[in-house]
């Protein structure tokens, strides 16, 4: 068997329409703007399993959004205050699920749980011994307004929970959260 004789010289010619067809603006502004969004959700870890709403204050009625309660019709936020905090910092270690203490915390607060709470159980940490509330102390600023300093003893550590009430609705709800 012979070879066929080498005749012509191979030549290259560059491929047509390989390159894919160009996006208008809008569309680009678009795809910009959903890849931002996904990766601050990413970079947030926020994972939350139902549907998002956020409220402005100029949407809220008046006459039917939430109602200021003054103090007298609140009850003692003292036993409360142990129970919901000791709540929260399960909530933060992953135990239980944030969605518990919605109702008694606001949006800005829950969120925060929430984002902690994902956090852990990415990590995959387990609490080494449920949060202990060792003392409450309550300051009551103004009327429907409390103020309290938590010492709790959470993961081995002696640790400061501070948190903001306001009454709301005949019950009290948390309004800010520092843990230190």
């Amino acid at each position: 068997m012979s070879l066929p004789a080498y005749t012509a010289p191979l030549r290259l010619r560059p491929a047509i329409g390989w390159q894919p067809p160009a996006l208008d603006e809008q569309a680009v502004d678009l795809l910009y703007d959903e890849a931002v969004a996904v990766s601050r959700d990413q970079r947030r870890g926020y994972s939350q399993p139902t549907l998002r709403v956020h409220l402005r204050a100029a949407d809220l009625d008046p006459m039917f959004g939430p109602q200021a309660t003054q103090r007298a019709a609140l009850p003692d936020p003292e036993p409360w205050l142990r129970q919901l905090a000791a709540a929260m910092l399960e909530c933060m270690t992953g135990v239980r699920a944030p969605s518990q203490i919605a109702r008694w915390v606001s949006p800005l607060v829950l969120e925060r749980v929430n984002r902690r709470n994902v956090i852990a159980r990415r990590r995959g940490a387990h609490p080494i011994a449920p949060p202990r509330v060792r003392k409450v102390h309550v300051c009551e600023p103004d009327d429907g307004v409390a103020e309290a300093s938590i010492v709790v003893h959470h993961q081995g550590r002696v640790r400061a929970l501070a948190l903001r009430l306001v009454g709301v609705d005949g019950r009290w709800m948390v309004t800010a959260m520092e843990l230190g």
